[in-house]
């Protein structure tokens, strides 16, 4: 194709059906057109460069970048939808994506360097082995359905919590990963091919059953992206998610025959002892369950010194307060080598309260240093 032939479709706002991988675009306005089906880069194209681009309000739709240099291209705009685009193996200079709708696009293996997404939708869109450097603006853009495995955020990449819609990632929803694995071909890019652009050894069923391991690694990558940006609320609630799916992990784990029996029995202890880190502390992360779990263990106590047939108590309040003194090392003359249950049950309780005090501190400063 020519310029001429070129110049001539995009006054008509359509361009469809046309490879321009051989052309030097450079400069051209394509804002407000119907872009579908075009080629502007190979995956055969050895430094296939194309600058200062204008997408503004344009629809484009099964369109192929791949492998291209793209510099300070514009695909600004709240009329903006891109939809079926690959961006695979490309490196993204100065780019802008505010307010776009981004779908079912390929961001594998890209190099994305002071770029923004400021408001920008983005939906099943897959950022495997993704390369955010420089300053990269997320602010107010909204990530659903879309894979951050292995996608590495350099310290000016500002993604944030509130950017994940409804605080979760794309492998928490079962049936969404296999929409998003299985379905790929027919609405993504076409037929998925590694960094050698040859066809993945991969299959959704194994990908489907490891997860849980994957949503552990991002969220442990968020955790520590944030700790050391300084935004310690929303890593300290990374570190929970990437708990509960180390949890997740490891149950599933049990059901596959990847194991032995010894490390089955050493995963059923540790799944046990995350439960009990949950519902107790909250992973030392949650003031209402430590509280809660004081309490319980107050009343229980209590229960158990007012039941015993070696203690005199002639109510329940007598026994709750005898307990709730334990709690903190002061004992009560009811209880006192009366026999040596009760001295074993006193033993265990102070020293059960005074760990939890000390949790209890914890997280309560933890809780004031992240205000």
């Amino acid at each position: 194709m020519e310029s001429v032939d070129l110049s001539k479709l995009i006054s008509q706002k359509l361009v469809r059906d046309v490879d321009l991988s051989a052309l030097e675009i450079a400069d051209y306005d394509f804002s407000g057109c119907v872009i579908d089906h075009v080629v502007f880069a190979s995956e055969k194209q050895q430094n296939r460069e194309i600058r200062n681009i204008n997408f503004n309000g344009a629809q484009l739709t099964n369109v192929s970048f791949e492998g291209a240099t793209l510099i300070n291209c514009d695909f600004d705009g709240a009329k903006t939808g891109l939809t079926r685009v690959s961006f695979k193996r490309c490196s993204l200079s100065k780019c802008r994506f505010r307010n776009t709708r981004i779908s079912w696009s390929d961001f594998r293996y890209t190099e994305v360097n002071g770029a923004t997404f400021e408001g920008s939708t983005v939906d099943f869109c897959d950022f495997y082995r993704a390369f955010f450097v420089g300053v990269i603006i997320f602010r107010k853009s909204k990530i659903s359905n879309s894979s951050l495995y292995y996608t590495y955020f350099d310290e000016g990449a500002l993604i944030r919590k509130e950017n994940l819609i409804r605080g979760k990632i794309l492998q928490q929803n079962k049936a969404a990963y296999k929409k998003f694995l299985v379905d790929w071909n027919t609405y993504g890019t076409g037929m998925r091919k590694n960094e050698q652009n040859r066809i993945s050894d991969w299959s959704p069923e194994a990908s489907l059953k490891s997860r849980f391991a994957d949503a552990e690694d991002i969220y442990k990558t968020l955790n520590g992206l944030w700790t050391s940006k300084g935004f310690l609320g929303e890593a300290n609630w990374a570190y929970v998610k990437g708990k509960l799916m180390e949890r997740r992990r490891m149950m599933a784990e049990l059901t596959g025959n990847q194991l032995s029996f010894s490390q089955k029995l050493k995963n059923l202890c540790l799944i046990l002892w995350n439960y009990l880190c949950d519902y107790m502390f909250g992973y030392g992360e949650s003031m209402k369950k430590m509280i809660l779990s004081y309490f319980v263990v107050v009343f229980l106590f209590a229960y158990l010194y007012y039941a015993s047939p070696y203690v005199s108590l002639h109510s329940y309040t007598r026994a709750f307060g005898i307990s709730l003194k334990n709690m903190v090392a002061l004992s009560s003359a009811e209880v006192e080598n009366v026999s040596p249950l009760i001295d074993f049950l006193n033993i265990i309780q102070t020293t059960f309260g005074i760990l939890v005090t000390g949790i209890f501190g914890f997280i309560l400063g933890n809780k004031i240093r992240n205000q």
